[in-house]
């Protein structure tokens, strides 16, 4: 969640099991995903968690603590890799390759992801399509519910950061246009304090946005 998938998503080996839970709730508080989202956020792919690119390997978390052993006891690779990557053969062998891809909320509501976020250039679009879902639509209406949670000012420029993001060369590229942006957003009145008093201080849970 959050920062902490900034200091994993870039990593080599990204290692998910059937309870692995995934969250970027930064507009929640009035801010963006920052480390490095703009970056890798346009570069999914919409499937599973695994299949997205998200992670790397998939292992059932009842194998975790014979992974962890494994890892801990290879000091020499287990693979042909010329760099004596002892970790890569590890994970493979721990990993499973009978996924159930199809079974995900990703793959299960893709017709619905596609219709209400592909090829919107606003979040006025984005807003209109899961309104036009009707009141019967589960997805819409889930969906609507929660960016109605969110800052209105860090939505936009949340969406218009992912597509400048997917423009860009590298990741550095990237950090250094989510630096730029963060000094926006700790100027003196904007969402972000507003967001940090009712999630961290208060906790009242009812931030009052200035869109």
């Amino acid at each position: 969640m959050g920062g902490g998938v900034g200091l994993s998503v870039h990593g080599k080996y990204r290692v998910a099991t059937e309870r692995t839970i995934f969250a970027m709730p930064e507009t929640k508080i009035g801010l963006f995903p920052d480390v490095g989202g703009s970056w890798w956020i346009p570069r999914l792919k919409l499937y599973s968690q695994w299949k997205s690119g998200i992670a790397t390997h998939y292992v059932k978390s009842e194998k975790l603590d014979d992974l962890k052993s494994a890892l801990t006891e290879s000091t020499t690779s287990t693979s042909d890799d010329p760099n004596g990557d002892c970790v890569a053969g590890v994970l493979m062998s721990f990993h499973d390759h009978n996924v159930d891809t199809k079974s995900s909320f990703l793959s299960q509501n893709r017709a619905d992801i596609d219709y209400a976020f592909d090829g919107k250039d606003t979040m006025e679009e984005i807003i209109d399509a899961l309104e036009s879902m009707g009141e019967d639509s589960q997805f819409g209406q889930s969906t609507l519910k929660t960016l109605k949670q969110m800052s209105p000012t860090s939505l936009k420029v949340t969406l218009e950061g992912l597509k400048r993001g997917a423009k860009l060369s590298s990741v550095g590229d990237a950090l250094q246009m989510e630096y730029r942006m963060s000094q926006a957003f700790m100027r003196e009145g904007s969402d972000f304090y507003e967001g940090i008093r009712a999630a961290l201080v208060d906790k009242d849970g009812k931030p009052k946005w200035s869109p």
